[in-house]
C-alpha cells in the first residue's frame, strides 16, 4: 500500500505551518517558565518538578547548533523556541495523517486499493485538519516559546497517529510494530509531559474494535476502562515503580551493607533485566505472541523512561538552577511526585471551610554522613468526615480562595451566606471548571476570542470571554458592539471566526458518527479525556495565575480532526442533494473548507507573533542593571525570576548578581544552594549552618520568653547576630501537644547592628547622612518565625555590609521584614540601607524609603531597554502588566524627586523617556499618565505636554463615547472603573491645559471635551 500523495500532503502541512511559525517565534527569552526551560536546556540544568529531561536533552542539541551558527546568545533561545515551532508543526502533520486515515475508514473501510483513497475531498480533509491544528490559538501560543507543551503535543499527536495507522493496516503480526511504537512514543513523552498517557483508553478501544469480530457497546466500555487502568499501571509500575524499587535497594545497600551512595542502581537494573529476559523467554516458549510483545513493550517503556536519569546526573553537578536538588533516588521520588505542589483531592476531600483536627506524617529520608536517615516529614491534614464531600471541587484554602468561592456561591446560588454544599460543589464544577475553564477555551479556538486579558469571572463582561464577530450575538452576550473604541477595534487579540470552525467541526462530528460509529467513539473518548476529564483531574481553583488552555491541547486538536471530516459532509451533501459530480463536489467542499485555516491564520497572526518582542529579556536586564556590582537581589514569583535566570544563564547579563527567589527560600535545598558560588557570584554568607536548616528543621520557630510569655510587652532589644546565634543552637522545647521543637525564638525585638564606618565604606550611607541609624529594626514579631523569614534575615545580616542587598520592586511588601523605611530605591531595586526615610504609603512598595536620583536616572536613560515597545507597534501580552506598572511607578517617583530637587531638565528627560518607552500605540493613554504630563509642565517642556495631552484627550473622548452606548448593567459588569478613570481624565485635562497659558490649546481641549466636562457652578445668590 503506497499513498504517496498522502505522505507528501502531511509534509506540506508541516512546511506551511513551520514557515508561519518561523515568522512569529520569539527571538529571545519569554515570560513564565520559558526562561527556566531555555536556561535549563542550554546548560542541562534541573528545572522544576517533575522535570522534563527529554525536552532538555533535545533542547540542548538545538542550543548547541545555535552556538555553532551564531555568536549572539539570544539565538540560543531563538533555536529552542524554533524547536517548539518544529514540534507543533510536526503535530499538525500527524493530525493531517490521522485525519486521512479516519476519513478513508469512514468512507471506504480498509479498502486500500479504492480509487478514491486520494480524492480531493479526502486529501482536503487531512489538509484542513492539519492546518487548523497548527493555527488554532492554543497550539500557536505554545509553538512560539521554549516550553514543554509543544513537544508534548507532538508526542500526543504522534501516539494517536501511530495507533490509528496500526488500526488501519491489515491485521498481520508485522504491523503490530505501529502499536508498539505508539506506546513507546507515550513512554518517551513522560520525559516531557504526561498528556500522551491519556491516549491509552483510545488505543485500547481501537485494539478491541480491530481484534474482536463483533464489538459491542459494553465491550467498548470495558476496553476504555482497561485503558484507564493502563494509565494507572503505567504510573505505578514505571513512573513511581522503578524509582521506588531503586529506593528500596538503595536504602538496603547503603544502610545495611555500607556501600556507596547510588549502589542501589545495580540490583535495580539486574532485577529489571532478569524480569524482561525471563518474561520474553517464557512467552516465546509458550508461543504467546501477544504477551511476548507486551513484555517487549514494557522493556521499551523502561528504556524510554530512562531519560529521567539526566535529572539525577545533573543535580549532582550542582548547576545554578537545581530545583529540589534531587541528587539521589531518595530525593528524586518526591521530585517526580511533585510533592511541593501539594495534593488536590479527587474522590473525597474537605471543603474550603473545613478545619483540620489533626495531622499525619510520612517520613522522608536524606543523607546524613555516609548513610540515609529520616531528615524530614511529609505532613497531611486530617479532617472530620462530616467536613468531606464526594468529588470535591471546592477544596482550596490558600491565597484568599475561600472568599473567591463565596463570590462564586453568590453568583451560582444567589446567597453567599450559605455554607458549602454538594449542590454548590457540583454547580461550581459545571460552571467554573467545565464552563469557564474548558468551554470558554474551546470557544476561543473555534469561535473567536474577545481579547487576551485574563478572564476571572463570567459576570465581568470586559475581559477573557469568547467572541464571534457577529454583532447581534456578541452584543447580547457581552455589550453593545455598534460603537467600539479604537483600543478594542485595533486590539490584535480580538479574533473573530464567526462560528465557522465550530460549525465545520460539528458537521464533521455528525459525519463521523453516521459513517463509522466505533471510530467516532474512540476519538470521542480521547476528546473527553483530554478535555472535561482533565478538568476533573486538574481540579482548578478560582483565579489561576494565568489562563490554562494549553493543558487542553489534546481535546482541541481532536476537534480539528472533525473539522477536516466536515469537508466530507459538505462534499457528500453536494454530491447527493445537488447531484454534483464527485470531483466537483470535492473541489467545492475543499475550497469552502480551506476558509477555516485561512481565517485562523489571518486572525491569529498579529497577536501570536512575537518576532519583534524582546520584552521579557529586556525587563530582566533592567532589574539586573539596577543593581550594583556583586549584589544580592531578592525576587518574587515566576515572571520576576525566570526571565532573570535566563538573562544571566543564557545571555550572560550581569552574572555577578546573586538572584534569590523569595518563593523558594523556605526550603532547605534552596538555602543550601545559595552557599555555593556560581557564574560570577560569590557564595552567600549565612550564620545558621546547613545542618540546622535541613529538612523540616526550623520550618517554624515559635516565640517563647518566660519573662514575657504572651508577648504583650516589648522585649529588650536583641541584635540579629545574637538572635541568629541562638536560633542556630538547639534549645529543645515542648509544645502543648507533646511535640518537641528543636529551638525557639527568645525575642521579637530584633535589630541589625550597624558600624557607621563600615557602612560608609560599603556605600550604604554617606558621612553627612543625618538620618543614619546604628540599629535597623526588623519585624520578627508574631507567634512564630518561618524558615524563609529566618533565611532572609540571615542573608541580610551576614552580607549587607560587604555586598549590596536588594529587593525587587515587584516583591510582596510582607516579605520585606518591616524594612520599608530603611531602603533606597535604585532603579527597579530597593537596597537595604541604615538610613531611615519615612515611606510614601500611597505608592505602596514603590514608595519605600528614599531614592537615589542619580543612580535611577542613569539606569533609566542609559541602561534600560524597552522590549521594542518603543519602536514597533505590536501586541502586548497582559502578563507584562506587573513589570510595566513597576517601571511606570519608579520612573514617576524618580522624576518627581528630580523636580523637587530643582533638576527640571532631568525630570523632563525621565518623563519623556517614559512616553518613549510606553507609547500610546502599544499602551493606551489614560489618566494614570497625568503625573508625567504634570512633570513636563512643571519642568517647562510645554510642547511635549501638549502633545501627550492631545493624545490623551482623543483617547478619552473615544472611550466615553463608547461608554455612552452601554447600559447601566453593562457598565457595572467591568467598565465602571474605566469610565471613572475617563471622567477623571476629562477634569485633569481641563486643569492641566489651563496651566499651559495657551488660549488656543485650551480652547481646543474644551471643544473636544465639552460634552463630558462638568458644568460650571452657578454664581452665588446675592
Amino acid at each position: 500500500m503506497k499513498l504517496k500523495s498522502s505522505n507528501w500532503l502531511g509534509w506540506l502541512v508541516f512546511a506551511a505551518v513551520f514557515v508561519v511559525y518561523f515568522f512569529s517565534v520569539e527571538r529571545t527569552g519569554s515570560l513564565w517558565d520559558c526562561g527556566e526551560f531555555v536556561a535549563g536546556a542550554y546548560k542541562l540544568q534541573v528545572v522544576h518538578p517533575p522535570g522534563a529531561p527529554l525536552f532538555l536533552i533535545v533542547g540542548r542539541m538545538f542550543a548547541w547548533v545555535a552556538t555553532l551558527l551564531s555568536d549572539n546568545p539570544a539565538h540560543i533561545a531563538f533555536a529552542i523556541n524554533l524547536m517548539s515551532a518544529l514540534c507543533s508543526a510536526l503535530a499538525a502533520m500527524f493530525i493531517c495523517w490521522t485525519t486521512l486515515i479516519v476519513a478513508r475508514l469512514s468512507l471506504y473501510g480498509r479498502d486500500y486499493a479504492h480509487p478514491n483513497n486520494e480524492s480531493w475531498s479526502v486529501l482536503s480533509a487531512g489538509l484542513i485538519a492539519g492546518l487548523s491544528t497548527g493555527f488554532i490559538s492554543t497550539t500557536w501560543f505554545s509553538a512560539v516559546e521554549g516550553e514543554v507543551y509543544s513537544m508534548s503535543t507532538m508526542f500526543t499527536a504522534m501516539t494517536v497517529w501511530a495507533a490509528f495507522k496500526w488500526y488501519y493496516l491489515e491485521d498481520r503480526p508485522e504491523n503490530d510494530k505501529w502499536l508498539i511504537f505508539a506506546v513507546f512514543a507515550t513512554g518517551l513523552s513522560t520525559g516531557v509531559h504526561l498528556l500522551s498517557l491519556l491516549a491509552f483508553p483510545t488505543i485500547a478501544m481501537l485494539y478491541y474494535f480491530k481484534r474482536f469480530e463483533r464489538p459491542g457497546f459494553f465491550g467498548m466500555l470495558l476496553a476504555a476502562a482497561a485503558g484507564v487502568v493502563a494509565i494507572f499501571l503505567f504510573q505505578v509500575l514505571i513512573i513511581t515503580g522503578i524509582p521506588g524499587l531503586w529506593s528500596f535497594f538503595e536504602l538496603q545497600m547503603v544502610n545495611s551493607f555500607g556501600l556507596p551512595f547510588h549502589s542501589g542502581l545495580i540490583p535495580t537494573i539486574v532485577v529489571i533485566c532478569l524480569l524482561g529476559y525471563y518474561g520474553l523467554r517464557y512467552f516465546q516458549r509458550r508461543g504467546n505472541d501477544l504477551m511476548h510483545k507486551v513484555v517487549f513493550t514494557m522493556l521499551l517503556l523502561v528504556v524510554a523512561y530512562s531519560t529521567v536519569g539526566i535529572v539525577l546526573i545533573r543535580a549532582n553537578a550542582k548547576p545554578p538552577i537545581n530545583m529540589n536538588d534531587p541528587y539521589d533516588v531518595v530525593r528524586l521520588i518526591p521530585y517526580l511526585n511533585r510533592e511541593q505542589y501539594g495534593d488536590r483531592s479527587l474522590i473525597k476531600g474537605p471543603h474550603y471551610e473545613a478545619r483540620p483536627i489533626d495531622t499525619k506524617s510520612e517520613d522522608r529520608w536524606g543523607r546524613v554522613g555516609n548513610e540515609y536517615k529520616v531528615v524530614d516529614q511529609k505532613f497531611e491534614y486530617v479532617f472530620r468526615e462530616k467536613d468531606k464531600m464526594l468529588l470535591p471541587r471546592i477544596i482550596h484554602q490558600d491565597q484568599g480562595r475561600p472568599q473567591l468561592y463565596k463570590m462564586w456561591m453568590n453568583y451560582l446560588m444567589g446567597d453567599k451566606a450559605k455554607s458549602p454544599s454538594m449542590a454548590f460543589n457540583l454547580k461550581f464544577m459545571w460552571s467554573y471548571q467545565f464552563g469557564w475553564m474548558y468551554w470558554r477555551y474551546f470557544m476561543w479556538n473555534f469561535t473567536g476570542r474577545q481579547n487576551a486579558e485574563q478572564g476571572f469571572y463570567p459576570w465581568v463582561n470586559k475581559d477573557g470571554h469568547w467572541y464571534s464577530g457577529i454583532k447581534a450575538i456578541d452584543g447580547a452576550r457581552l455589550y453593545n458592539q455598534d460603537r467600539l473604541p479604537r483600543v478594542i477595534v485595533e486590539d490584535p487579540s480580538r479574533n473573530r471566526y464567526y462560528f465557522i470552525p465550530l460549525l465545520l467541526g460539528l458537521a464533521g462530528v455528525v459525519f463521523h458518527f453516521r459513517k463509522n460509529r466505533n471510530d467516532f467513539y474512540a476519538l470521542l473518548c480521547f476528546f473527553i479525556l483530554t478535555g472535561l476529564a482533565l478538568c476533573v483531574f486538574n481540579n482548578s481553583p478560582p483565579n489561576e495565575p494565568r489562563e490554562r488552555d494549553y493543558v487542553l491541547e489534546g481535546s482541541f486538536m481532536t476537534f480539528c480532526i472533525w473539522i477536516g471530516l466536515g469537508v466530507l459532509l459538505i462534499a457528500e451533501t453536494l454530491r447527493e442533494k445537488l447531484k454534483q459530480s464527485a470531483n466537483t463536489s470535492g473541489i467545492v467542499a475543499s475550497v469552502l473548507g480551506i476558509s477555516v485555516p485561512l481565517l485562523l491564520v489571518t486572525q491569529n497572526f498579529d497577536d501570536h507573533s512575537r518576532m519583534q518582542s524582546t520584552a521579557a529579556r529586556d525587563y530582566a536586564a533592567n532589574i539586573l542593571e539596577s543593581c550594583r556590582p556583586n549584589a544580592i537581589l531578592f525576587t518574587y514569583g515566576d515572571n520576576d525570576t525566570y526571565p532573570v535566570w535566563y538573562a544571566q544563564e543564557v545571555e550572560g547579563i550581569r552574572r555577578d548578581v546573586r538572584v534569590i527567589n523569595l518563593s523558594l527560600i523556605a526550603v532547605d535545598w534552596y538555602i543550601e544552594n545559595q552557599r555555593r558560588a556560581f557564574n560570577d557570584s560569590k557564595p552567600v554568607k549565612m550564620a545558621i549552618p546547613s545542618e540546622k536548616m535541613r529538612g523540616s528543621l526550623r520550618n517554624q520557630v515559635f516565640y517563647y520568653n518566660p519573662a514575657n510569655p504572651e508577648g504583650k510587652n516589648v522585649d529588650p532589644p536583641m541584635s540579629a547576630a545574637q538572635f541568629l546565634k541562638f536560633i542556630a543552637e538547639d534549645h529543645p522545647i515542648e509544645s502543648g501537644t507533646g511535640k518537641v521543637f528543636e529551638t525557639y525564638q527568645p525575642n521579637n525585638n530584633i535589630y541589625l547592628e550597624v558600624d557607621r564606618d563600615r557602612a560608609i565604606q560599603a556605600g550604604l550611607c554617606r558621612a553627612d547622612d543625618s538620618n543614619f541609624v546604628a540599629r535597623v529594626p526588623v519585624s520578627m514579631a508574631g507567634p512564630y518565625s518561618t524558615k524563609d523569614e529566618l533565611a532572609i534575615l540571615d542573608i541580610i545580616h551576614s552580607n549587607w555590609l560587604e555586598r549590596p542587598v536588594y529587593f525587587s520592586v515587584t516583591c510582596s511588601q510582607e516579605k520585606l521584614l518591616g524594612l520599608q523605611d530603611y531602603m533606597e530605591l535604585e532603579g527597579m531595586a530597593l537596597r537595604v540601607v541604615p538610613v531611615r526615610t519615612p515611606s510614601d504609603q500611597g505608592m505602596y512598595i514603590y514608595g519605600s524609603g528614599k531614592i537615589n536620583q542619580d543612580w535611577s536616572y542613569d539606569v533609566f536613560m542609559n541602561k534600560f531597554r524597552w522590549g521594542n515597545f518603543d519602536k514597533v507597534q505590536q501586541f502586548v501580552d497582559h502578563s507584562y502588566a506587573p513589570s510595566t506598572q513597576a517601571q511606570r511607578m519608579i520612573m514617576m517617583r524618580t522624576a518627581l524627586a528630580l523636580l523637587d530637587s530643582g533638576d527640571k531638565q532631568r525630570a523632563a528627560q525621565v518623563a519623556n523617556k517614559f512616553f518613549e518607552g510606553f507609547p500610546n500605540m502599544n499602551f493606551q493613554y489614560d489618566v494614570r499618565i497625568m503625573p508625567f504630563i504634570q512633570i513636563l509642565i512643571d519642568a517647562g517642556d510645554l510642547d511635549s505636554a501638549k502633545k501627550h495631552l492631545r493624545i490623551l484627550a482623543t483617547e478619552t473622548v473615544d472611550m466615553l463615547e463608547f461608554f455612552d452606548t452601554l447600559t447601566a448593567t453593562q457598565l457595572e459588569s467591568g467598565f465602571s472603573q474605566d469610565k471613572g478613570l475617563s471622567m477623571s481624565a476629562v477634569r485633569e485635562i481641563g486643569e492641566r491645559s489651563k496651566q499651559l497659558n495657551d488660549a488656543a490649546f485650551t480652547a481646543e481641549m474644551e471643544g473636544l471635551l465639552k460634552k463630558y466636562a462638568a458644568p460650571a457652578l452657578p454664581p452665588p445668590i446675592q
